[in-house]
């Protein structure tokens, strides 16, 4: 056990040494690797460099190192977190967000085996460090697509602006990424790139939609691709949709504020049993003790914790209101 131990925590020390390089690396010099790369191309005097072709493609880096990246690309089963590593729009490889992932399961599994623990909470402390890194990826996507959602309509409207004056649809999709920030004007500029590399405006859009996961892009984009094939006024046809996405969150709106009630109800119903369980053991710390020694006790914790988690799954699921 000493030498697993020992082992573990070796190897916590090497992967943090390493995840702490790399994420400041990357953090502070996010281009380095790139124009280090094109500069030894271009630098190179060999007659082979010089024939080499140039490749147009998007390629995405997944780690600086060589060998970790084939190895990775290797892996079909890393393509939705590489998706939700994109969603997310972190200037990070995958590389190293899989070695922080690592380190902090080895981190967690460690702090388990010291303090003697059972060894089911050991493995699941592990299992929660190392998805620590995925969570917080799924928070900054979620983040980032309700800042595209809020920000669709005036874009949307920028556009129809910009056909109404006689510009081109593409045009429109320009100015947007030139006018508004991040979220939406990154996409859109990259949309932008995409159709000027030869990509259809569908085939950009439908990426587009696909990077964002949002119902109102996947709208526009269905509405565009129709008026595309059947015709009709484009200007007018956006108009509507923009009208129809501020309804939404208008009604949205008047929905969150009717069950705000309902959700501060389930927080003082949920909070209740934990906040007197506290008191309750500062008060008395013998009484309450019973719950974690006695067998009956542990029994009686375990399942009261499932019964308050499918009871906030259930009020979950009453307050939630899809518009």
């Amino acid at each position: 056990m000493l030498v697993l131990i020992a082992a573990a925590l070796f190897t916590t020390l090497v992967l943090l040494s390493g995840g702490l390089y790399l994420a400041i690396q990357a953090h502070l010099y996010p281009d380095t690797a790139l124009v280090t790369r094109r500069l030894h191309v271009w630098c190179d005097p060999s007659p082979a460099s010089v024939e080499k072709p140039v490749e147009i493609t998007r390629k995405q880096i997944l780690s600086e190192v060589p060998w970790f990246h084939r190895m990775l690309a290797g892996i079909p089963q890393l393509k939705p977190l590489q998706s939700l590593l994109a969603q997310a729009n972190l200037a990070m490889p995958l590389g190293v967000v899989l070695l922080v992932a690592g380190l902090l399961g080895v981190l967690g599994f460690l702090i388990g085996a010291v303090g003697h623990v059972d060894p089911i909470i050991t493995v699941g402390s592990g299992a929660l460090g190392a998805y620590l890194p995925i969570f917080y990826l799924s928070l900054k996507k979620k983040q980032r697509i309700r800042q595209f959602q809020q920000q669709l309509p005036d874009a949307l409207e920028l556009v129809a602006r910009a056909l109404r004056a006689g510009h081109a649809f593409l045009v429109g999709m320009r100015m947007v990424g030139e006018e508004f920030p991040d979220p939406i004007g990154t996409e859109f500029n990259r949309a932008v790139e995409e159709i000027g590399l030869g990509m259809d405006v569908p085939e950009a859009l439908k990426n587009l939609s696909a990077r964002v996961e949002s119902l109102d892009m996947k709208f526009f984009v269905t509405s565009l691709i129709v008026q595309r094939e059947t015709g009709g006024n484009l200007a007018e046809i956006i108009e509507s949709i923009s009208h129809l996405i501020r309804k939404r969150f208008e009604l949205h709106g008047r929905i969150k504020a009717l069950s705000a009630e309902g959700k501060l109800s389930a927080y003082v119903l949920f909070s209740l049993p934990i906040v007197i369980g506290l008191a309750i053991y500062l008060l008395n710390p013998a009484y309450m003790g019973l719950l974690w020694t006695d067998p009956m006790g542990q029994s009686m914790v375990t399942g009261g914790a499932v019964m308050m988690f499918i009871g906030m799954l259930v009020t979950k699921k009453l307050i939630a209101i899809k518009v």
